[in-house]
């Protein structure tokens, strides 16, 4: 195995010089609690619900009165701006939209009971909730709903394997306006769906939305590497991303689709996202692509000249891999599932091998080049194992492509 062979670079930390990180929310318009728990923190802060910034703060063994922790807070926000509420004051009223939301699973666990009860507890009701069970002969959900008695759920079965098949399976099932995915390892903020429904609503040009996903808890070393390797948050600032004037800054757009969005927190309207013929069923986990299927989704959503919008105010909540051997594992598939996407594109889609061949070599700096915006979050301590793990993936992914392209299974 690849990432076995590049694991005898080191540089991984030591477990017992590790302090966890405590995860607090507060809000600026509400009272603020002191902090008490001496150690590292992060902490959402959010004004009037909304979610602004994602601040460290450093709690000494005294802890922090309610008046300190709102004099960090403004200081940092001050310094580094927030993300003010967007206004729809001038948007045109359009019909209420109807929003089915899609949780693919693959075993019977408390996390997608967990997610089911955040989605019932939503602000706003949805118009209809479906699970998908991906491994339906195994994994147990049909028996957690009898047990659970759950009936105000559609469980659909899909028994070919694979994330891909998975949510196209729930997009055959919706019969909303909006489909909205959700994995089942996530926490879900009570505004998620408000959020997502709002910005469709305002912008009937919008195909794609997709929201912020911050860690559940930072505990372990591997979930504090996941963190330096990226995360998945894009920020606490809403973007717009389409072929006309929201192109982004990156001279790679449109093909760091990994700046608009991760598919764990991703809804589309339903008639433009059948009308893309779902999610490619080559790329995602469960098959040897391994992933990519959300970028590649992403980035036809683009392609194809529609809109997406990226809005923080959607915000789940992800349970990272809490062992060191999980992340290598991730890190790898991610980095097959990003070039297995780019080999599809490549393949599938002759009138795009122009653009792509003008960015490579911005696309080979963004991948090796240390000052790339894709290397900022890391630190000096960053095991170099993990880099290489992933340069490991890219580099097999366009291989892993044409497996998969060989060994559909029916």
């Amino acid at each position: 195995m690849i990432s076995t062979l590049l694991d005898r670079f080191g540089g991984w930390p030591d477990p017992s010089s590790f302090r966890p990180t405590h995860i607090v929310e507060v809000d600026l318009d509400d009272d603020i609690p002191a902090m008490t728990k001496s150690g590292p923190a992060r902490v959402l802060v959010r004004r009037s619900g909304r979610p602004v910034a994602f601040v460290p703060v450093t709690v000494p063994d005294d802890g922090l009165t309610s008046e300190e922790v709102r004099k960090v807070l403004d200081e940092t926000i001050a310094a580094e701006g927030y993300a003010e509420e967007p206004s729809h004051a001038d948007a045109p009223a359009v019909a209420p939209v109807r929003a089915t939301v899609v949780i693919t699973t693959c075993v019977a666990t408390r996390g997608l009971l967990r997610v089911l009860d955040d989605v019932r507890a939503q602000t706003i009701t949805p118009h209809e909730i479906v699970v998908v069970d991906n491994r339906p002969t195994t994994s147990g959900v049909t028996d957690l709903f009898e047990q659970q008695n759950i009936d105000d759920v559609r469980l659909v079965l899909e028994h070919r394997p694979g994330l891909s098949r998975a949510r196209n399976a729930g997009l055959a099932a919706s019969t909303g306006d909006v489909i909205a995915f959700l994995d089942d390892d996530i926490a879900v903020d009570s505004r998620w769906l408000e959020a997502i429904t709002e910005v469709f609503r305002q912008d009937q040009s919008v195909a794609c939305v997709t929201g912020m996903i911050l860690p559940m808890e930072l505990e372990t070393p591997a979930q504090y590497l996941f963190e330096e390797f990226g995360g998945f948050s894009k920020g606490f600032q809403q973007r717009r991303y389409d072929l006309k004037e929201h192109r982004g800054s990156s001279k790679l757009y449109p093909y760091a689709a990994g700046v608009f969005g991760t598919g764990a927190n991703g809804a589309f309207r339903v008639d433009a996202l059948r009308a893309l013929n779902g999610f490619d069923e080559k790329l995602g986990m469960g098959t040897p692509a391994k992933g990519g299927e959300d970028l590649d989704i992403y980035l036809s959503v683009i392609q194809s000249g529609r809109t997406l919008v990226y809005e923080p105010a959607a915000l789940v909540w992800h349970q990272h891999h809490r062992e060191i051997a999980a992340l290598r594992h991730q890190i790898f598939n991610y980095g097959v599932g990003m070039s297995a996407m780019i080999a599809k594109r490549w393949w599938a889609n002759r009138q795009e091998r122009p653009e792509m061949l003008q960015r490579l070599g911005a696309g080979v700096k963004h991948v090796l080049g240390p000052s790339s915006p894709k290397h900022q979050s890391k630190t000096s301590t960053y095991p170099r194992a993990l880099t290489l793990i992933e340069l490991g993936g890219v580099i097999r992914g366009p291989f892993a492509y044409w497996r998969s392209r060989r060994h559909r299974v029916s």
